[in-house]
């Protein structure tokens, strides 16, 4: 990475370095860019301000944010060198951007466009600079950025459910975790272990396992609808045995449907946990 600012087409600070950090913030991600460089010793004192940065995902370019200011307001260039030239920038995402950069970036590194503007000025009057290059944040730190903003606390997606036993909620907190920290399989293997969980608690898997089988048989047309969704459970759990076995690998966007399948069946109540909770209440009231 190269992109620098200039004076006069003279370079005043050259940055090879991107960092990538992030934290929560309200209804939304926070994120702070931080560029690393070298500025040489100017022969001629030279202001620089009015530092911008705008950022785009690459190949193809898409705008993902416009004239990010710089926290860094002023920038004085003296005869004397310095190589370890910082500037930052920081900014919130809403949860909509970061599922787009998920999906753009798939399970690899983050491919930003990054452009860099600023206004100097010196004895050659007011002069812009601006300049453009291509940047790549590893995966392993952008997933770091991601964890620190607390984007993997949220879930990408809304199904309402019930309170279920803390067991419970871990695995399916591990499993949105896998995802959001790339380990996709794992992910899936995390969604057989609920299912797991609802069959031992129903006491249903050989009831969910007969009616699999009477959905591949001739009597499939005369399946009530609790046997259809039982047959359907039972088929996502053979997915999910994916995760445990095999080379099979899972992309991001597959082990998202796989979790989300999980967590919209089982909040139906006759095969999932709402029935149960059901169940509870009414033996605290017959108590």
């Amino acid at each position: 990475m190269r992109i620098s600012i200039r004076n006069n087409s003279s370079y005043i600070i050259e940055f090879d370095q991107l960092i990538v950090s992030g934290r929560e913030a309200a209804g939304g991600y926070a994120f702070s860019f931080t560029l690393r460089g070298s500025r040489p010793a100017c022969s001629a004192p030279v202001s620089i301000f009015d530092i911008s940065l705008s950022l785009s995902l690459s190949d193809p370019v898409r705008p993902l944010l416009n004239a990010v200011p710089s926290s860094t307001q002023v920038v004085q260039c003296h005869s004397f060198a310095n190589n370890s030239e910082q500037i930052h920038f920081e900014c919130v995402l809403t949860k909509g951007q970061v599922n787009a950069i998920e999906d753009y970036r798939l399970e690899g590194d983050l491919k930003l466009n990054v452009g860099l503007r600023a206004l100097t000025t010196s004895s050659d009057g007011l002069l812009t600079s601006f300049d453009v290059a291509d940047v790549v944040v590893p995966r392993e730190h952008w997933l770091n950025a991601l964890k620190s903003a607390g984007f993997r606390q949220t879930l990408l997606f809304e199904v309402p459910f019930p309170y279920v036993s803390e067991e419970l909620t871990g695995i399916i907190s591990k499993a949105q975790e896998f995802i959001e920290t790339g380990h996709y399989k794992d992910a899936v293997m995390q969604c057989r272990h609920i299912i797991e969980q609802i069959e031992k608690v129903r006491d249903d898997k050989k009831q969910s396992s007969a009616a699999n089988a009477k959905a591949h048989s001739k009597e499939r047309q005369d399946m009530s609808s609790i046997e259809r969704l039982l047959s359907l459970r039972e088929q996502l759990k053979n997915v999910c045995q994916l995760g445990a076995h095999g080379s099979e690998h899972f992309t991001r966007s597959q082990a998202k449907v796989v979790l989300v399948m999980t967590m919209a069946l089982l909040a139906e109540p006759t095969v999932g946990f709402a029935a149960l909770i059901d169940e509870d209440i009414n033996m605290e009231n017959v108590e």
